[in-house]
């Protein structure tokens, strides 16, 4: 079995398709089919059904490819160690951090981390926390940015801030103040995220605390859209105050503090711990954690500092609150810029 020929089959197990997959791995079509043949002979197995121009794994497919992706990570970090031994700082760091912080919190990240390691291949995927924790698990990802707490046995988890959700309006929907009660959600027609989603999830167990059963008009997987649809009237909405004032430039909504009680969530990193960190992994924790009070103290009074320790144990100095809090007052009105496509 030969490397090149892994290579070949997850090419074509993502794509489903064996020529998107042998332009990803630059040879012909006819050569990487050969190489999956050779392949299959070796195991004694076929890999694929041929469905057309379609293939889908079989069984024996969909087990080779979880131990082949995993067989391949640990080559990744095989070479990370050499190369951060040989002070190359080269190789590859995979993150997943949530959609809303990956709108505030990941441009200025990459940024500094960038200039620490300009040769390392940064990847940066934007989903939910269950899918990041998933990915942590099987080795797809070596950092995540999810929801805490998180309870397996096999991650470590450091606290980043605390944020705070908020209900946001269309500037249309008479309100009439800027902080309501949790309780008088109950009148609102909402736009929420599916139920399988943690946000739901957590925003569900607030209301239940305040007795309120949400009357869900709409369910939306991503957080843009939700917000677009609020801008357009559909209903209201509840989501991290601080990704909303991140989109406010392009949108047209109301921000409503909540309370009794302030629903709020924990947001911090997670790793494997058994599982080798090297240099830049643990430098992009560090600056993480640097970036999130620097977005604290410039712009996030909805935010309260954790003051983790980092990946190698080190306690950071802690900064200063934040003085004051902006008020966004009810009724802000900017246009909605709408994506294409």
């Amino acid at each position: 079995m030969e490397l090149r020929q892994i290579h070949y089959f997850m090419a074509v197990a993502a794509h489903q398709n064996f020529t998107r997959a042998a332009e990803q791995v630059h040879v012909s079509q006819p050569s990487l089919s050969i190489q999956i043949g050779a392949l299959e002979r070796e195991l004694g197995t076929r890999l694929f059904d041929r469905l057309g121009r379609k293939v889908v794994l079989t069984q024996a497919g969909e087990l080779f490819r979880v131990h082949a992706e995993r067989a391949l990570r640990e080559l990744d970090q095989a070479a990370q160690v050499v190369h951060e031994l040989l002070g190359a700082k080269r190789g590859r760091l995979v993150v997943g951090t949530l959609s809303t912080v990956n709108s505030y919190l990941i441009a200025p990240l990459v940024s500094r981390f960038k200039q620490r390691f300009p040769d390392i291949h940064l990847q940066v995927h934007a989903q939910p926390s269950s899918d990041i924790v998933s990915g942590l698990l099987a080795n797809r990802l070596d950092i995540g940015i999810c929801l805490l707490p998180l309870t397996h046995p096999h991650m470590t988890t450091i606290p980043l801030f605390e944020e705070r959700l908020a209900l946001i309006a269309p500037a249309s929907m008479s309100i009439g103040t800027v902080r309501t009660r949790m309780q008088d959600l109950a009148r609102l027609p909402l736009v929420l995220m599916p139920v399988d989603y943690c946000l739901r999830k957590m925003v569900e167990v607030e209301c239940a605390k305040a007795g309120v059963h949400p009357q869900v008009v709409l369910e939306m997987s991503s957080p843009e859209g939700i917000l677009q649809a609020v801008a357009e009237g559909t209903g209201a909405t509840i989501l991290p105050e601080l990704y909303v004032r991140s989109r406010l430039p392009a949108t047209r909504l109301q921000v409503i503090d909540l309370y009794d009680p302030t629903p709020r969530h924990m947001v911090g990193l997670a790793y494997l711990t058994k599982r080798y960190r090297g240099v830049a992994a643990e430098e992009f924790a560090a600056l993480c954690q640097r970036t999130m009070r620097d977005l604290q103290s410039a712009s996030s009074p909805t935010l309260t500092a954790g003051y983790p320790t980092d990946l190698s144990g080190r306690t950071p100095l802690r900064s200063t609150p934040p003085k004051g809090r902006p008020l966004l007052r009810s009724g802000t009105t900017l246009k909605v810029r709408r994506r294409v496509g």
